[in-house]
């Protein structure tokens, strides 16, 4: 049986069917696409399939193509092909790339069967299939999954510290160590983990993973607050809050050390929902932060309308708010937003000496970025907390 799939668009038949008729010879299960509207649906059906497509369709042509695919947040390589000259098809290729796409490879047609072959070799050493559900199961059963904590420091004069900031908890970062891939980063596993229907699953084991750190750091009188992340069908899911409450029921951990970060995008999407979920959330005694603000389009409104403690800056602005006066004004617009809603306010992604004490002239309260710490193991932020004189219970 053929391991890879591959769905070959071309409005030319006879050679959409050769170049189907090579990738079989290559053990390729593969199927030709005359229509536009057939191959996406197949593609919707089918995911996990790599796919060639031609550039010169009349009906529909290849930059067209590719910018659905980008839509559809395709994952899996793509063979770019035309009769047209190269230069075209590396604007193609730059272009997808661009929109987060993979080209493994453009051709130049007419192709010979010797290219072809040699195509779908490097397609094969590319097109590894990602984890299926029931792998990503049986990784959490084996404990696979683990928790990186970068820390979060107060940076005003009057919170002291030995280094002018002051150690108060950490963000949570899952990672997946992988026997076959090694350190796994969230980027590459959290959308499939997503698309497999396992959004809740993961989101209860990170809960559990932190609540075994926090109870590590009671029994050895460290009082850090931790911060986890929550994803958008998490906000959809009006059993959150006596989920994670029941998690919770006999640790003995103090709630108030937990904080749940949720996307500025996620908490907008459907607000009446996110309404119901947070809000209850806060009733549990979990405290709520709203993360990467300043990407998505919030309503003032409704951030006004739910209950956040605390507002983080997104790190595409703190990047950016050295060179650019018109960050600078945005960054102090955000972060006295956030005081005058009663908020504190955190800047993540500070790599620097001269953005840390920009964001403390305009009165951020929290920063975190690899100035300070990038994130660490429980044993090394353990470490890191008692260095750099974090309170003790």
């Amino acid at each position: 049986m053929p391991q890879h799939k591959i769905f070959i668009l071309d409005d030319e038949r006879d050679i959409g069917e050769y170049i189907a008729a090579v990738a079989k010879m290559n053990d390729f299960e593969s199927h030709y696409f005359f229509k536009a509207d057939d191959f996406f649906t197949a593609i919707a059906s089918t995911p996990l399939a790599c796919v060639a497509v031609d550039l010169q369709m009349p009906c529909l042509d290849g930059i067209e193509v590719l910018r659905r695919l980008a839509e559809m947040q395709f994952r899996r390589p793509i063979i770019i092909m035309s009769g047209m000259d190269l230069k075209v098809l590396e604007s193609a290729r730059h272009f997808a790339r661009a929109n987060k796409l993979t080209v493994s490879d453009i051709v130049s047609k007419p192709v010979r069967v010797e290219e072809l072959n040699r195509v779908f070799a490097r397609l094969k050493a590319n097109a590894h299939l990602p984890p299926t559900k029931a792998d990503f199961v049986e990784a959490m059963a084996r404990g696979e999954f683990s928790l990186h904590l970068q820390p979060k420091v107060a940076i005003q004069p009057d919170h002291g510290g030995p280094k002018g900031y002051r150690p108060v908890g950490f963000e949570g970062l899952v990672r997946w160590i992988s026997p076959a891939k090694g350190l796994v980063m969230p980027d590459s596993f959290i959308p499939q983990i997503m698309a497999a229907g396992l959004s809740a699953q993961l989101s209860d084991l990170v809960f559990d993973l932190a609540l075994a750190t926090l109870g590590a750091w009671k029994e050895k009188g460290i009082a850090a607050s931790l911060a986890i992340n929550m994803s958008a069908s998490d906000v959809e899911d009006v059993a959150l809050a006596d989920r994670l409450w029941n998690r919770c029921a006999g640790t003995g951990i103090d709630h108030q050390r937990i904080t749940i970060e949720i996307t500025e995008t996620a908490a907008m999407e459907h607000p009446e929902t996110a309404l119901d979920v947070l809000t209850r959330l806060r009733l549990r005694g979990f405290s709520l932060s709203l993360d990467d603000f300043g990407t998505g389009y919030s309503s003032l409104v409704q951030l006004q309308r739910l209950p956040f403690a605390e507002l983080k800056i997104d790190r595409s602005l703190i990047s950016d708010s050295i060179s650019s006066k018109q960050t600078q004004i945005i960054v102090k617009a955000i972060i006295d937003l956030g005081h005058n809603l009663g908020l504190n306010v955190v800047a993540e992604g500070v790599e620097d000496e001269e953005t840390l004490e920009l964001l403390r002239k305009c009165g951020c309260d929290l920063v975190q970025g690899y100035l300070v710490s990038r994130p660490l193991s429980p044993e090394r932020a353990e470490a890191w907390w008692l260095e750099h004189g974090g309170p003790r219970d």
